[in-house]
């Protein structure tokens, strides 16, 4: 059954995610967040899996198969775009134990108590209010219940040099710094009342970046959600945070190639029994 949600605020700008639907699991680090937060949450037959955020159903697909016939899973997202994609995933495969499901993620109506483990790849730090968040969905845990999420940690590539040049003209892009370290991570989950089962970073191979792309980087994800504060400040800081970033990139640069080293923390928690 897929279902829309009715009420609540204006509805959100989707428009780059529905733009990146069809060509979003080409990027294969989105396959890999998928397989460490599995590996990070104990999956068992019959469980109901809340999977927020869940885009083109990667994680939903790849969880299916552990709840089994007797189990469901539940994607959300705000995406249209996206969740068309996932539905037609799901039917190709002929999945039938997922409900994606159009939604905020920061305002679910789903009963408190309804699931068995929440996960949420690649979106945490899109939130609006992260502590709030994780709140919520600690209510929508049955006691014992898990979550998994993943948040960029240092080094976080070009995105991280495009945070540092943004910070020094005085904008403050959130993904960068609310959850880099694998202490703000702790101090989430605890003050959203779970209690911390596992924390760790996870370095990615080194793939450097073509000078010419790494500046064109900047073009490509200016209409990144992650990137609306940067977005929304003046023509002329935008323009002095981009000439910062090509400087860094540049400075970087060996050979024509700019180092894109990433990092990711890998955090998993549990509602209290």
């Amino acid at each position: 059954m897929n279902r829309t949600s009715t009420g609540g605020p204006p509805k959100p700008d989707t428009s780059y995610f529905d733009r990146r639907s069809a060509t979003y699991d080409r990027d294969e680090v989105h396959h890999r967040v998928v397989s460490l937060l599995l590996a990070a949450a104990d999956i068992r037959p019959g469980s109901r899996v809340l999977d927020v955020a869940t885009g083109t159903g990667i994680l939903a697909l790849a969880v299916a198969p552990g709840v089994g016939p007797t189990g469901q899973v539940v994607g959300v997202d705000i995406s249209p775009g996206m969740l068309a994609e996932a539905r037609r995933k799901a039917a190709d495969v002929g999945v039938r134990n997922i409900d994606f499901v159009l939604a905020d993620a920061e305002r679910l109506h789903f009963p408190d108590r309804s699931f068995d483990q929440i996960f949420c790849a690649s979106s945490l730090v899109l939130m609006s209010d992260i502590p709030r968040a994780l709140r919520h969905w600690c209510d929508l845990l049955r006691p014992g219940g898990g979550i998994a999420f993943d948040t960029p940690a240092r080094p976080f590539g070009l995105s991280q040099m495009i945070a540092e040049s943004a910070a020094g003209h005085g904008v403050r892009l959130a993904y960068a710094d609310v959850a880099d370290t694998p202490g703000k991570c702790r101090r989430l989950l605890e003050a959203a009342g779970f209690e911390v089962v596992a924390v760790r970073t996870e370095r990615a191979a080194a793939t450097p970046v073509a000078l010419d792309a790494a500046i064109a980087f900047w073009d490509s994800r200016l209409d990144h959600p992650a990137w609306q504060a940067l977005r929304q400040s003046s023509p002329a800081t935008r323009d002095a945070v981009r000439s910062d970033y090509i400087g860094r990139v540049t400075a970087a640069a060996v050979g024509g190639y700019v180092p894109n080293d990433t990092a990711l923390n890998i955090a998993a928690g549990r509602k209290p029994a």
